[in-house]
């Protein structure tokens, strides 16, 4: 079995994914989180001034998420059997990581106004559409009874599952799964995994 490093701040962000990852394929690993304050002496001695940086054996140096996140989702069985259910776990990631970006640009924006209708907009516009979408692809799938792909937990619905601690914004969007039950469901199901769900009660509590 290989060895693994994973770097990336404290805090869930782009390094959460890798880390449900781990846990739900039970393989150990190196949480190395480095605290916002020390991240401007450590930037310039990284590939690419940026986070997560997934090290393999303590050689290969693996970036950019995305990459990071299909590199162990293909080596611990979370990306389909076949080129189509692949492809198909893709689509909802994209999806799901568009909402995202819109959703910690959000969070992030210093102006309270801006701030508020930013998430609004997401919360009436942006959000509904894709999930509109995603109910229906979910459907495709066993009825929605199953995940997004397969009859097991993939990099689709660890995806969600870690976007949806973001988007169902306690105070301002606790119901905001309501409007799709088959969502609402998976939701629930796949965050019962055993040990998904331990490394959720147990992982450091963070405000991002």
């Amino acid at each position: 079995m290989a060895s693994f490093k994973l770097t990336y701040f404290n805090g869930r962000g782009r390094g959460e994914n890798a880390r449900l990852m781990f846990a739900a394929a039970g393989v150990p690993y190196e949480d190395n989180r480095i605290e916002f304050k020390d991240w401007p002496q450590m930037k310039a001695s990284t590939p690419l001034g940026s986070m997560p940086i997934l090290e393999v054996d303590g050689k290969q140096k693996l970036v950019e998420s995305k990459a990071i996140n299909r590199y162990m989702a293909r080596e611990f069985g979370f990306y389909g059997k076949d080129n189509m259910e692949s492809t198909r776990i893709d689509i909802v990631t994209e999806i799901i990581d568009d909402m995202w970006s819109k959703l910690v640009e959000a969070n992030f924006e210093k102006d309270e106004a801006k701030k508020e209708e930013l998430f609004t907009k997401i919360f009436t516009e942006t959000a509904p559409k894709k999930l509109e979408f995603l109910e229906q692809f979910l459907g495709e799938n066993d009825g929605g009874k199953s995940y997004f792909v397969g009859t097991s937990i993939t990099l689709a619905d660890i995806d969600f599952i870690h976007v949806m601690s973001y988007y169902l914004h306690p105070g301002k969007n606790d119901n905001g799964l309501d409007k799709y039950p088959k969502l609402k469901a998976l939701l629930q199901r796949a965050s019962a995994n055993e040990k998904i769900a331990a490394w959720i009660a147990e992982r450091p509590v963070t405000p991002f």
